[in-house]
């Protein structure tokens, strides 16, 4: 379960960050384009401003003063008012600006002015906070995020045009952000129960290889007793009829003779027989490694964790990070047997528990496995560890004589005792990897 709430969590994680940086971007899209929306519209208006500019520079050369100002606003709107000087210094300035949008455009060479009125152009656009238009360079105000400035090419109208906005952070739509969060989460769900899928499938077969070793194991160790028992009266047998046929030799009886001679010869070759298939069975060779201890356990847990009647089962660990010199499979053997017992020994305990700690004694490694089980009975304490003992109904009696063959294979010793505090405690001895 604790599995299962770790990959729930590390999914839901990563839907959260995909989609937290998607909508990031998304949103960065947006106002990414209000900016070249604002961008297009200073252009079109700093165009029409500039053909206007351009319009008064081209009129006023050929006014007389004396035009219909009706006629002439129907060309030329921005045209205000048409009025004529007297004795203006042909070195004055041309333009003279008497507020934001209007201002009188002179021409001295025929005495005449004309008031401009750029004020319906430049209110035309409503993209912009602020719009200005200057003959000196003046900045606008600093509360505007955004901000463009350019300067007229017509010589007599060296105006600036200026606007400023800021972002609208709250103008965009919230559908594809939500559509993002979804398709993530399709996705990732997706993604999940597919690796989920996979895990389970990796963690099953990691599953059946423990119990086909743990078979393999104990037909090894019961076909070794078995060789052992049948070798004994095979070799008394062969015994017997040794001096059978040294009695028969002394009656002369050729024919008994020979019939002992074969049976005698049958005899010795079961008995090589045995012995090779013996020798055949116990001849794996022990991969010594450096092995982490806690990595086993922990590989061993998640494979029992989904074992029926574990899920009330609480199963906690205190390992230093320590390496032993160990055999990595026979190791994982000798954990699952004995979590697998402890298991099975609280099957009806709704609150059961395990708890496995480790200590580090001069160049060795103890590892303390306990649980909240009934024990050790007293005559388990001197049998358990004998083949074909047992006390569970149903239990061969070979697991903790399997654990500790391979402890002993291992150059590691195991003990069992019960805990002061009521439940089982079973001490595994390694050798300390420097």
């Amino acid at each position: 379960m604790t599995t299962k709430r770790a990959f729930i969590l590390r999914s839901v994680i990563i839907w959260l960050s995909a989609s937290v940086l998607c909508s990031a971007l998304l949103y960065a899209e947006q106002i990414r384009r209000q900016y070249w929306q604002f961008d297009r519209a200073y252009t079109l208006l700093f165009s029409t401003v500039s053909t206007a500019l351009t319009q008064n520079e081209s009129v006023i050369p050929i006014l007389t003063g004396d035009e219909d100002l009706t006629l002439l606003q129907q060309k030329f709107p921005q045209i205000q008012a048409l009025e004529k000087t007297h004795n203006r210094p042909l070195d004055a300035p041309r333009v003279e600006q008497f507020s934001a949008e209007h201002y009188w455009l002179y021409n001295p060479y025929k005495q005449i002015r004309v008031q401009i009125d750029l004020e319906p152009l430049l209110r035309s656009s409503s993209h912009f906070a602020s719009v200005q238009l200057t003959q000196n360079d003046v900045p606008l105000s600093s509360a505007y995020r955004w901000q463009w400035t350019r300067q007229f090419p017509q010589h007599f109208q060296p105006f600036t045009l200026s606007a400023g906005a800021n972002p609208e952070w709250r103008e965009f739509s919230l559908l594809p952000h939500l559509l993002i969060a979804a398709g993530w989460a399709i996705f990732v769900g997706m993604g999940g129960l597919l690796l989920w899928g996979r895990r389970q499938q990796r963690s099953d077969r990691q599953r059946a290889d423990y119990y086909q070793h743990a078979r393999l194991n104990t037909l090894g160790e019961m076909s070794a007793g078995v060789v052992h028992e049948i070798n004994q009266p095979l070799t008394a047998t062969q015994m017997w009829l040794q001096g059978g046929m040294r009695q028969l030799t002394n009656g002369h009886h050729e024919e008994a003779l020979h019939a002992m001679r074969s049976a005698l010869t049958q005899t010795q070759r079961i008995s090589e027989l045995l012995t090779r298939f013996r020798a055949h069975l116990t001849q794996e060779e022990v991969a010594m490694t450096k092995v982490s201890l806690a990595q086993s356990w922990q590989r061993v847990s998640n494979l029992l964790e989904h074992e029926p009647g574990s899920k009330q089962i609480r199963i906690t660990h205190e390992l230093a990070d320590v390496q032993i010199q160990a055999d990595k499979l026979w190791l994982e053997q000798v954990l699952h047997n004995l979590l697998s017992n402890a298991i099975q020994v609280q099957q009806d305990n709704a609150h059961g528990w395990v708890h496995i700690r480790s200590e580090s004694v001069d160049d060795r490694v103890k590892v303390i496995i306990t649980d909240g089980g009934p024990g050790f009975s007293a005559q388990a304490l001197k049998h358990a560890l004998m083949p074909l003992f047992s006390e569970r109904p149903g239990g061969l009696g070979l697991g903790l004589t399997l654990t500790e063959s391979l402890m002993t294979k291992m150059n590691g010793t195991l003990q069992l005792a019960n805990s002061p505090q009521g439940g089982a405690e079973i001490s595994l001895w390694f050798i300390k990897e420097n």
